[in-house]
């Protein structure tokens, strides 16, 4: 399969804009795929990199989204000024704190990273095996 390259680099500028318009909800993901398939552009005549330049930014998102916190609340006692926070996110990890307590996004970022990691490993064993 090859792709022209004003066409690929028409949908890469594409997805870059939409992922712009989109930062504050879904964006995210869009942008970070345009920007691969712009950083893989010599490539993109290779399968494995043109599937690992679309999936694997998604795999990155979808991690960061599970282990980060998504949500905090705070809570205050009457009378005692003690005050405390609690953030949770989908799988539930409870980040919990006193006063002023910032939930950490270091363990999103990770989990993001060691899952892109993965899937790009999978995808590279995957492609390598098809003929």
């Amino acid at each position: 399969m090859t792709v022209r390259r004003p066409v690929y680099v028409a949908v890469a500028l594409g997805l870059i804009a939409f992922g712009i318009l989109g930062m504050l909800s879904i964006g995210a993901p869009f942008f970070l795929t345009g920007v691969a398939m712009l950083a893989m552009l010599p490539w993109r005549h290779r399968r494995g990199v043109l599937l690992a330049a679309t999936i694997t930014p998604w795999a990155f998102v979808m991690g960061y989204v599970l282990v980060a916190p998504l949500g905090c609340t705070g809570t205050a006692l009457p009378g005692l000024g003690e005050t405390t926070t609690t953030c949770t996110n989908v799988l539930g990890i409870d980040y919990s704190g006193g006063p002023g307590y910032r939930a950490p996004l270091m363990p999103g970022v990770a989990a993001g990273l060691g899952l892109a990691t993965i899937t790009l490993l999978v995808l590279r064993a995957a492609v390598r095996r098809i003929p």
